[in-house]
């Protein structure tokens, strides 16, 4: 699996469109930091995750199609051929694909954390509470690389692919919206209807940024828990699609 690890790193690092995207999340995350700071002073945790309102979709752009062009290309076919395992191929595609949503992550972390330092006031929460944050937005990042990867696996259309996994974003993030202003309105959800409303929202990625762009994050080992539990579904049970999967 390393030489197929390699060999997608080193893909991933030549791709202009991984570039592209980015600089995307480099570009947004410093405009909107420029715009809230004339709104007044503001807390430097305010400026830190930003970016996070668009990665997802970013991601499922980048993700669908670099997975797409193996399948466009013939090199997933190439790769069973000399003898690849099946499992060892999604591991490393899904390896890659959270090593690039990764460095999509930091570079827009580290963005608002510059511009926070320069234009913002000092933190008003706790350094660790922060940091948890950090840990949940990068988890549910993790989910979407996970989820991407399944959907980038399993469709051999680089096209359907691309057009599956930004539906997907979109819909996480719009479901997250709903979701979040239904249980911000008082006494419009109330016992069991608004536990499962909690449940979705927690267990959606773009719920859990929600929580971490406000700093609202009460419990973040349960997110913490949703996020790996959902990673492992989505990683095993697309081994074991893909594994049954007709490629001829």
């Amino acid at each position: 699996m390393f030489k197929l690890l390699s060999a997608n790193l080193q893909r991933l690092l030549l791709n202009r469109l991984f570039w592209f995207t980015l600089l995307a999340v480099v570009a947004m995350e410093g405009a909107i930091c420029f715009q809230l700071q004339r709104q007044g002073p503001l807390p430097l945790e305010v400026a830190l995750f930003i970016f996070l309102q668009t990665i997802g979709i970013l991601a499922a752009i980048f993700l669908s199609l670099f997975y797409g062009t193996e399948y466009q290309d013939g090199t997933m076919r190439n790769k069973l051929i000399v003898g690849h395992k099946r499992s060892s191929i999604y591991f490393a595609n899904f390896i890659t694909g959270a090593v690039a949503i990764t460095l999509l992550f930091l570079a827009g972390l580290l963005t608002g954390l510059g511009l926070g330092l320069l234009m913002y006031e000092p933190l008003q929460n706790e350094v660790s509470h922060v940091l948890l944050a950090g840990v949940v937005a990068w988890l549910a990042c993790m989910t979407m690389a996970a989820l991407f990867n399944l959907i980038g696996m399993l469709s051999t259309n680089k096209s359907v692919s691309a057009i599956l996994a930004i539906l997907s974003a979109f819909g996480l993030l719009f479901s997250a919206l709903y979701i979040y202003q239904r249980l911000a309105k008082p006494g419009i959800l109330t016992g069991l209807k608004r536990k499962i409303y909690e449940l979705i929202f927690e267990l959606n990625p773009n719920g859990q940024i929600l929580q971490v762009m406000s700093l609202n994050v009460d419990l973040p080992s349960k997110m913490i828990l949703y996020s790996l539990l959902l990673i492992f579904i989505a990683t095993i049970s697309g081994v074991f699609f893909f594994s049954k999967k007709d490629l001829k």
